[in-house]
Formats: C-alpha cells, sequence, structure tokens
C-alpha cells in the first residue's frame, strides 16, 4: 500500500504534458494533413484550394517558388514528392487569423526538378480566409546530421 501510495506520488509529481490542442490548432494540422495527402498524390485541385493566392514556397536550396509556379511544376512532373515520413516536434501556435505549423520530417522529393533526400524541419504560415486556413508560405530547412 506504501508502495502504491508513493508510486502515485512521483506520478503526480511528472510535469504535465503537452496541453491538448485548441480546436483551431486541430483543424491547422486537420488541414496540414490534407495537404500532405494531396502533395503526396500529386492532387492538384486540393493543392490548388490550400495554397493562398500569394502562396510561396522556399526550397532546401533556397529557390523560391509561386503558387502558379508550383502547380505547373506538378503538371509537368518537375515537383513529385515521393515520400515524407517520421513527422515529429510538431508545434502549432495560432495567434487571430494567422497560425504557424513547425514539424521535422524525411523527405524524398523533387521540386522544380532538384532532388531533396533529407530530414528537414518545414514552417507552414497559414491564414484564416473564406472560413477555411489556407497556407500562405512554407519553408524546408534540411536538417543538420
Amino acid at each position: 500500500m506504501i508502495a502504491l501510495l508513493a508510486l502515485g506520488a512521483a506520478l503526480a509529481a511528472l510535469p504535465p504534458g503537452p496541453p491538448a490542442p485548441t480546436p483551431r490548432e486541430r483543424a491547422v494540422l486537420e488541414t496540414l494533413r490534407r495537404y500532405e495527402a494531396a502533395a503526396l498524390a500529386e492532387d492538384t485541385v486540393t493543392l490548388k484550394r490550400i495554397w493562398a493566392d500569394d502562396y510561396t514556397f522556399i526550397t532546401t536550396q533556397g529557390a523560391i517558388f509561386t503558387r502558379a509556379q508550383r502547380l505547373a511544376n506538378y503538371a509537368s512532373g518537375a515537383t513529385n514528392v515521393t515520400e515524407a515520413f517520421g513527422q515529429r516536434d510538431i508545434t502549432v501556435r495560432v495567434a487571430g487569423d494567422q497560425a504557424v505549423v513547425r514539424q521535422i520530417f524525411t523527405l524524398r522529393a523533387r521540386f522544380g526538378g532538384q532532388v531533396t533526400d533529407t530530414e528537414v524541419r518545414c514552417t507552414f504560415v497559414w491564414r484564416w480566409r473564406g472560413g477555411r486556413w489556407e497556407m500562405v508560405t512554407n519553408q524546408l530547412t534540411a536538417v543538420a546530421p
């Protein structure tokens, strides 16, 4: 009995886990999952809906692409995401009608003809507009080994 009380006290002393996401944070994460699925499936209809009209993408090489350029690259085959896995260290911050999501994952893809096969840290910036979250920009940064 004393051992159980001691165990209970020890568990109570552990720091709390991360707070549960708010409904708005969950909505951003759900839109991110739809984006990831669309990117893997080369679903340009869904990508066009998720990307804002003024969307920009920054590759691991530092190249910048507009929404129109990304859609054209998908259509031509110059962009092809073959794998994105091991998502972790995911953080979501919502402030009013803006949100930022960060995560690390392994990416195997071709962007504008340039091959990426590495672990990346990705930052996504979202905006609430027209009753939905749209991606304004995202940037990939290679994680140093």
